[in-house]
C-alpha cells in the first residue's frame, strides 16, 4: 500500500475479529503531523480525511464525495493535491453542500447521469461498528449518499475515533435516520415501532421552524432502538414499508473506514475477503 505523509507506521493485528460468524477485519495506525493549535476533534477528523485522499485518489479516476464536517477536510486535500499533482479527477457529490464545496475549490462535478461508475466513494459516517456496518444520515443525506457509494468500486469511510464503535448504537445515540415521504411520515412511524420497537421521531430544523426538509424535498425520521439488532434484516424490513425512501444503515458496504485519534494518528479497519486476505482497491496499487 502507498502511504503518504506519514512519519510512522505500526501494525497493530492483521486479524482481529474473531467472533464466530463474523468476517475478520484489518487494522494499522498511522501517524501524520500537525500544529498543535488544532482542536483534537478537529485534528482526528483532517488526520483521517486526508490519509484516505492520499491513498486512495489518482489520475483519471471518478470519485463520490460524500457530506458532512470530515468532508470538507477531504475535499480541501483533494484539491491540494489536483493543484499540485495536475490530477485530472471527476466528482460526483451526495449533497448540495458537497457540490457547493467542490465548486468552490474548483474541481470538476458531475452526477451520475454523466458519470453512473464510480472508481472511489468517500463519505463519512456516524458510527461505523466492528463489520463495518454503518450509520449514516445525521446531515439527512442518506439517500443520495447510499447512490453514490452503491455506484463506487470501492468506498472508503473516514471519521474521527468518537465514530468507531464494536456494536452500532454503543456511541450514536441519536437513532437510525430514515427518509420518508413526508404524507406518510405517521404511518412510517408507527409501522416500525410495531414491528421493531424503540422510538421513532421527527427530526425538526435547528434554525427554522418545522422538520428538517432534504435536498430531495422528504423528511427525516430518527429510530432510536433499544437493543441489537440484526441489521441487515432491520434495513430490508424498513425499507419495506410504504412511504420509506431509504434507511442510514449501510450494511455491507464500506471496505475501508479510517479513524482520526487526538494526536494526530490514524487507525484504518478493513473488510476481508473470504480467504482472509483485505478486499483491494486498485487505486493503491
Amino acid at each position: 500500500m502507498k502511504l503518504r505523509g506519514f512519519v510512522t507506521l505500526a501494525r497493530i493485528s492483521s486479524c482481529v475479529l474473531t467472533t464466530k460468524g463474523l468476517k475478520p477485519s484489518h487494522f494499522c495506525v498511522l501517524r501524520r503531523c500537525y500544529s498543535s493549535d488544532m482542536d483534537l476533534i478537529t485534528q482526528a477528523k483532517q488526520s483521517a480525511a486526508f490519509q484516505a485522499i492520499d491513498n486512495h485518489v489518482k489520475n483519471g479516476q471518478a470519485l463520490g464525495i460524500g457530506s458532512g464536517s470530515t468532508i470538507v477536510f477531504a475535499i480541501n486535500r483533494l484539491a491540494e493535491r489536483v493543484q499540485e499533482e495536475n490530477l485530472n479527477v471527476v466528482c460526483v457529490p451526495t449533497s448540495f453542500q458537497s457540490k457547493q464545496l467542490l465548486t468552490e475549490k474548483g474541481l470538476t462535478v458531475s452526477d451520475l447521469e454523466r458519470t453512473p461508475s464510480l472508481d472511489v466513494a468517500i463519505d463519512g459516517a456516524d458510527e461505523v461498528d466492528k463489520d463495518l456496518n454503518l450509520i449514516k444520515g445525521g446531515g439527512a443525506a442518506c439517500t443520495q449518499e447510499k447512490i453514490v457509494a452503491s455506484c463506487a468500486k470501492y468506498f472508503v469511510v473516514i471519521a474521527d475515533h468518537r465514530k468507531d464503535s464494536k456494536l452500532l448504537g454503543e456511541q450514536w445515540k441519536k437513532g437510525v435516520p430514515i427518509e420518508v415521504i413526508p404524507m406518510g411520515y405517521v404511518p412510517v412511524i408507527r409501522a416500525i415501532e410495531k414491528k421493531l420497537g424503540g422510538k421513532a421521531v421527527l427530526r425538526m430544523g435547528a434554525n427554522k421552524a418545522g422538520p428538517v426538509v432534504t435536498d430531495n424535498g422528504n423528511f427525516i425520521l430518527d429510530w432510536k432502538f433499544d437493543e441489537t439488532k440484526d441489521w441487515k434484516k432491520v434495513n430490508m424490513e424498513i425499507s419495506m414499508i410504504p412511504g420509506v425512501v431509504e434507511t442510514g444503515l449501510f450494511i455491507d458496504m464500506a471496505q475501508r473506514a479510517y479513524f482520526g485519534m487526538p494526536d494526530g494518528s490514524v487507525t484504518f479497519r478493513e473488510k476481508l475477503s473470504r480467504n482472509g486476505t483485505p478486499e483491494s482497491d486498485e487505486s493503491e496499487k
